[in-house]
């Protein structure tokens, strides 16, 4: 006896046999799961599938109601039109709910952000963001001082340049790059 996928097994006795049959004629489990639930495949990177059951808010349904008002009741004092859009958390800079490009409609909106902010996403669609290489910030003057008295305390003989060089060259790469 062969094991029904979980769509089939919850179908009508038709849809089962009908299963049952085109997989007996030598199709595959997927085309013959297609013909007896009369359902084509979903399409990845489509707007239609990504927006499904998601269309005029209904999506927010799913959140504890106070929480869904309050993300849409914030989301338009910072300007943002909700209407027919989806908030995806992964676009989102530091101001969640509150970022209009977190708001999208489309697959296209979501690659446009994600390439915009050098994100990387795949699900409905797929998007490799760059490597980038670290920005070296110089170091604090405080942190030089404290580290060049302590240089300095466990050698007497070095003077407070030598301390502020030594430390300098030691722990920030980026001094050593604009000597």
């Amino acid at each position: 006896m062969i094991e029904l996928p979980f769509e089939i097994k919850n179908a009508p006795k038709h849809v089962q046999d009908h299963y049952k049959k085109v997989l007996a004629m030598g199709y595959g489990e997927r085309w013959a799961l297609m013909t007896a639930l009369q359902q084509p495949p979903g399409t990845q990177g489509t707007d239609r599938a990504f927006m499904q059951g998601r269309l005029d808010g209904n999506w927010m349904d799913g959140l504890p109601p106070r929480m869904a008002k309050k993300m849409a009741r914030e989301a338009k004092a910072a300007g943002i039109n909700v209407s027919g859009k989806y908030y995806l958390g992964g676009l989102a800079d530091k101001r969640g709910h509150m970022d209009p490009s977190a708001w999208v409609d489309s697959v296209s909106d979501i690659k446009r952000v994600a390439k915009a902010r050098n994100l990387n996403v795949s699900g409905i669609c797929n998007v490799e963001g760059h490597e980038v290489e670290p920005v070296r910030a110089a170091l604090n003057p405080k942190i030089v001082n404290k580290l060049a008295k302590q240089a300095m305390a466990s050698d007497p003989k070095l003077t407070r340049q030598e301390a502020v060089r030594q430390v300098k060259e030691k722990h920030s790469p980026a001094w050593k790059r604009s000597k």
